[in-house]
């Protein structure tokens, strides 16, 4: 996602309202760079940032004060300068979000929590999904595409979300999975 804006503290402050929604060691922020990089999955900008034609999958937003006096979010417009490709097979985790942001019957004290309740139940998911993927000793028949059948409430669209997220743990849980189970005894 990118951000662009002529105020570099709204750029910032759209990026971390963003960044709530992902697990840590899943963020990869710039709160503001002159020009587009690869390496940032959360990036803000100046206004009409450069953006290769061949990156297809990427969210650009134009964020800009609509009054002088505030440098909040609520007095601002932001637009859609740019939207990634349809996918026919949204995740369920995005449709999740999708459906607490647009619903203006929720509180914004309870949309912080559900937001972040929603994001530990998929990191558990996530890791769920890791430890069963290392133990093919436990489970050698076990198929790839079942295991994540196995976890509730994930289908084959979850599948990428899910592997992102692995990919955000930590190099400290993960070690202690492996740990754990190597130590496990040999059939």
């Amino acid at each position: 996602m990118v951000v662009e804006s002529s105020q570099k503290l709204l750029a910032k402050q759209l990026l971390l309202a963003f960044s709530n929604l992902l697990p840590i060691g899943c963020l990869r922020v710039n709160v503001y760079c002159e020009q587009y990089e690869y390496k940032y999955n959360l990036l803000g900008g100046p206004l009409d940032m450069d953006i290769p034609l061949d990156i297809q999958n990427v969210l650009v937003l134009r964020v800009s004060k609509e009054g002088q006096l505030s440098n909040s979010l609520n007095d601002c417009k932001i637009e859609i300068r740019r939207r990634p490709s349809k996918n026919s097979n949204t995740p369920k985790l995005l449709e999740r979000y999708k459906q607490l942001l647009l619903d203006k019957e929720v509180h914004h004290t309870v949309l912080d929590a559900t937001i972040r309740s929603t994001r530990e139940h998929w990191v558990a998911k996530a890791k769920l999904v890791y430890q069963m993927l290392r133990q093919k000793e436990i489970l050698p028949d076990m198929h790839v595409n079942n295991i994540y059948h196995l976890v509730r409430g994930c289908t084959e669209q979850d599948r990428d979300v899910l592997n992102f997220w692995q990919g955000g743990l930590s190099k400290v849980y993960k070690e202690s999975v492996i740990a754990t189970i190597n130590q496990l005894p040999q059939s």
